[in-house]
């Protein structure tokens, strides 16, 4: 029965094979969790009443080809749309259907990432729109307080990639050209029911598939509404929207134009942004498609988008905590993709402000509670001091100390330059490996940092052993020092920049603190009752050993007992170790009884580090300070690690930082195993030499293995430019410039004799990706590029840290068109208005999509109507939106989109000039341009469509682990010169 009873305790005692059971448990089920629930979940058979199948049968119509909105397809999907939604609004008498072709205006575009130029953009809408009306106040009501909400997504995708009933009123939105901007966005504003809602849920794709992330807030109480009951799986961290704003991924949504709202005329929306986040090595290829997402999966990701829309988006039609906001920012994450963690920012730093103050207070107190203690329980007894030391026990016994203190900050450090040295290896050495193989570089950084933090911990265990209890609180007590600094750095972020996703460093400080406290608290108690064992569990940090070294022996006295160690024959070359290695036990020698004397003599069994199993043993609580100081703060950080890593794991080929993806990664990494470094010199040492082989195996790997797969494949970006040069740069008033694809030896100007001037067209065909393989890899396998001036420089423009590399190319495309005998590019005329004003007319072949670069900023540019040629001064289209207006600075180029194929744009520009009354001989020049974006293979076949031969070749020879992608609006952009 005693043998049971001991082995039922045994789990229980802070020994190498408990300790290393538990923690290994812990890390395991926590890895595993949240890997598991990461994953899709099947569609249930209870949808309740979303038809799922209905909608996938929807999604392959939408996406059989790309449908970008320089294309005919994106046509045939907006009539689509409209044909599944007419039946319905007609059907129901509080559905209403708006197919807005009426809303124009110009306005300047902010720039989709922070930092790029400023642009001008004239866009004509065809957004599509869905208002149900509610069972509250009629909208109609104008002295009502209007609190519609706005569901809002859009139906076209980029030219390489064909894509994927409540109290309150609901508006749909359908957008177009949202994948050439936000424009789509913008031109909501237009239409009269934007004065209708007062909250938004945006639907995005930032990637390809998987489950749909809340990716930012406006505030606190719209966020209540992703914690719904009916979304059964969800995905949620406040960290993202910071990240986001800081352009850590280079993209944008529609969120950040309607949480902005228009300046003096709409006020801004709170609202949500749900967006797909994985698999960005897809996004915007020809594989950013419903197969590409691999069997099955699919239909699971549009499950999981429509049941977050579905669960969130009734939360703010009906439910009342939803609305009123009163601006407060929220803190959000999800545990384990099933509950939502909510609360405000102002909670947040409180709570700061109380672990600060509190945190350190109650453990000073505990602190001095428990060094009065342990006095108290060691005077009763002999203390090591009172014997007769040699200089070079004292000397051996301080180190042991000071060692003891510093062993946290020495395994830290250790870390801290570990990692550094394995960013810097993956930087120089194969920097792009996490775009295909991230779990290789996920399970590098986890077992480095357990081995750089477990790793010098226990050698110091092993050559200079202290007492485990004491050595435990010691490092405890560190770690809580640690955290209370990076609290502090946390709240000042808190309050000057409302960061929310310091989060985690109030959930470790707090956590630290609770273990801390247990720690402080055991030793306290132990103490108090005045047994040797609580001495032990304070800060005593010295062992049984702890010998004087006189004459060759070391002499202990102990309770009234004087034991003499035996001669050590290999002291001097050994240490420490020698005696370990001596075969003679040394003798017990009885010694004059004092008033601590025992009265029976005790028999001590001395452990591998020359403790004594009643001293050093504890019992429970090292269970109770684990779990405290470790699960918690794992499990936040690897959900958060994990996140990033599925995030951001393929933005390096958009050209994003390296260095700051493997340095979330090494510092996320290093924080999990953090908490384990009190109890690191009891877990075994063999787990550690495992968790060593596994480091070098992967690390071999990722360091060897090449980047990119077929299954993540590598990102170039495409396009075509066709330049067309006259002889004259200089064009007089009404002089017109035109390009015919299909005869380029006999071209001319319109309207101007052949004999006059001449034109020269050069086809230049631009692959940017990065340097290395792009130009070492893609370009060499085209044959237009064989034998050709293939000259490559940094982009600094469009994608910056990414090579363009250029050729001049003989495979010409052509724009197509109904009449493909005698087929124009582009017309371009100017007229000059006065000193410091012009007019430029531009049309373009079966595209609707044009632009204008001037050389200089232009102060004002209107729009005109095509008919009102003989007064271009006065009739103008396309007011500004309010706060888009023109900066003082101006712009420098104006992009120019139309609903209608072919469309003349008559657009007049003024600019700063030397004279304000005076007509001022300078001339404004620049280039005028128009863009396409159709090609064969993704054509709909009806004879109309453009061809880009380039990009069919780039498609055919392509190695297979690359996919090529748009770098901007058109495949193809023709221009030519042009002075006013």
């Amino acid at each position: 029965m005693g043998r049971l009873t001991s082995w039922l305790k045994a789990p229980f005692h802070f020994t190498s094979p408990s300790v290393t059971a538990l923690a290994g448990l812990i890390y395991v089920v926590i890895f595993a969790s949240v890997l598991y629930t990461d994953e899709l979940t099947g569609v249930p058979k209870n949808t309740k009443g979303l038809d799922v199948d209905r909608a996938y049968a929807d999604l392959h119509q939408i996406t059989v080809r790309p449908h970008p909105y320089l294309s005919h397809a994106n046509d045939d999907v907006r009539a689509y749309l409209l044909s599944q939604l007419a039946p319905i609004a007609a059907q129901h008498e509080h559905v209403h259907l708006s197919d807005d072709l009426t809303s124009n205006a110009s306005f300047v575009s902010p720039g989709i990432l922070k930092g790029q130029t400023r642009t001008g953009i004239y866009f004509e809408g065809t957004n599509i729109l869905v208002k149900i009306d509610g069972t509250d106040t009629p909208l109609a009501d104008p002295e009502g307080q209007h609190d519609g909400v706005l569901f809002s997504a859009h139906y076209d995708s980029v030219s390489t990639a064909p894509g994927g009933d409540g109290r309150r009123h609901g508006r749909g939105d359908a957008r177009r050209a949202r994948e050439d901007g936000l424009n789509g966005a913008y031109m909501y504003w237009k239409h009269p029911w934007s004065n209708l809602t007062a909250t938004f849920l945006n639907l995005e794709g930032a990637a390809a598939g998987g489950r749909p992330v809340l990716f930012r807030s406006t505030s606190q109480t719209v966020t209540r509404a992703y914690a719904s009951k009916a979304i059964s799986h969800l995905q949620a961290d406040v960290l993202t929207g910071d990240a986001f704003k800081r352009g850590v991924v280079r993209s944008g949504t529609d969120y950040q134009v309607y949480a902005v709202g228009l300046k003096g005329a709409r006020s801004p929306m709170n609202g949500l942004d749900v967006a797909f986040y994985k698999n960005r090595a897809f996004y915007h290829t020809p594989r950013d498609s419903i197969p590409g997402m691999r069997y099955g999966e699919g239909k699971k990701a549009l499950w999981a988008m429509l049941e977050t829309a579905r669960g969130a988006g009734l939360a703010l039609l009906n439910d009342d905590d939803t609305t009123g906001d009163d601006g407060s920012q929220g803190v959000y994450f999800d545990l384990f993709r099933t509950t939502l963690v909510l609360f405000s920012m102002t909670a947040l730093f409180v709570l700061n402000v109380v672990l600060l103050v509190v945190g350190p207070i109650v453990t000073i107190v505990l602190f001095v509670f428990l060094v009065v203690t342990t006095k108290r329980s060691g005077s009763g007894h002999v203390a090591e001091d009172e014997v007769p030391a040699s200089k070079w026990h004292k000397v051996k016994k301080a180190s042991r100390v000071i060692l003891g203190w510093g062993r946290f900050w020495i395994a830290l450090i250790v870390g801290i330059l570990a990692h550094v040295g394995l960013v810097a290896g993956y930087i120089n050495v194969n920097p792009y490996v996490v775009h295909a193989h991230p779990y290789v570089v996920l399970w590098t950084f986890l077992s480095l940092s357990y081995v750089a933090i477990a790793g010098p911990l226990q050698l110091l265990q092993r050559f200079i052993p202290t007492s485990p209890s004491s050595q435990k609180l010691v490092l405890l007590l560190e770690h809580y020092f640690l955290t209370w600094v990076l609290l502090v750095v946390a709240t000042i972020q808190v309050r000057e920049h409302g960061l929310g996703g310091v989060y985690w460093i109030t959930a470790w400080n707090l956590t630290a603190w609770l273990a801390v406290g247990t720690a402080l608290g055991e030793g306290a108690v132990g103490g108090w009752r005045g047994s040797e064992r609580g001495r032990k569990a304070g800060l005593d940090l010295s062992i049984e050993n702890d010998s004087d070294e006189t004459a060759g022996s070391g002499r202990r006295f102990v309770r009234g007992l004087r034991y003499d160690a035996p001669p050590d024959r290999e002291d001097e070359e050994h240490g420490e170790n020698g005696r370990e290695d001596s075969g003679d036990e040394g003798d017990v020698v009885e010694t004059d009884p004092t008033e601590i004397t025992p009265l029976v003599r005790q028999q001590r069994r001395p452990l591998e580090t020359g403790a004594e199993d009643p001293k050093y043993d504890e019992y429970g609580w090292w269970i109770l300070q684990m779990v405290f100081a470790v699960p918690v703060l794992a499990t936040l950080l690897f959900q958060l690690e994990y996140l990033l890593l599925q995030a951001l794991m393929n933005t390096l080929v958009d050209g994003s930082s390296a260095l700051n993806l493997y340095g979330c990664l090494s510092a996320l990494s290093l924080m999990i195993f953090l908490p384990i470094a009190p109890f690191a010199h009891r877990l075994h040492h063999w787990l550690t030499v495992v968790v060593l082989v596994v480091f070098a195996l992967t690390l071999i790997t990722s360091w060897t293995i090449f980047p990119f797969s077929q299954e993540r494949p590598f990102k170039i970006f495409f396009q075509q430019q066709v330049e067309i040069v006259t002889s004259s740069e200089t064009q007089t008033r009404s002089t017109p410039l035109a390009f015919n694809s299909q005869n380029a030896d006999t071209i001319g100007m319109a309207g101007v004799p052949a004999a006059a001037s001449s034109t020269d067209v050069r086809v230049w065909t631009v692959l940017t990706g990065l340097s290395g393989f792009v130009d070492r890899r893609i370009v060499p396998e085209l044959p237009s590029s064989w034998g050709k001036d293939v000259q490559c420089t940094q982009n600094t423009v469009l994608k910056p840290g990414l090579l363009d590399c250029r050729w001049e190319s003989d495979l010409v495309p052509s724009p197509g068109g109904r009449d493909d005998r005698d087929v124009r590019w582009l017309d371009v005329e100017t007229t000059r208005l006065n000193g410091t004003s012009g007019l430029v007319s531009l049309k373009g072949t079966n595209t609707r999509g044009c632009r204008l670069y001037f050389d200089r900023p232009v102060a004002y540019y209107k729009i005109h109507d095509v008919d009102d040629a003989d007064e271009p001064e006065t009739k103008a289209t396309g007011e500004f939106l309010p706060g888009y207006e023109m900066p003082e600075e101006g712009v420098r180029d104006i992009k120019l989109w139309s609903r209608e194929w072919e469309r003349e744009f008559r657009v007049e520009v003024g600019w700063k000039g030397d004279s304000e009354d005076g007509f001022v001989q300078d001339t404004m020049g620049g280039r005028a341009a128009c863009e396409w974006a159709e090609y064969a293979s993704a054509s709909d076949g009806m004879g109309q469509n453009g061809l880009i031969p380039a990009l069919e070749e780039v498609k055919a020879f392509l190695p297979l682990w690359a996919q090529p992608t748009k770098t901007t609006d058109g495949l193809v952009e023709a221009w030519t010169r042009f002075s006013i």
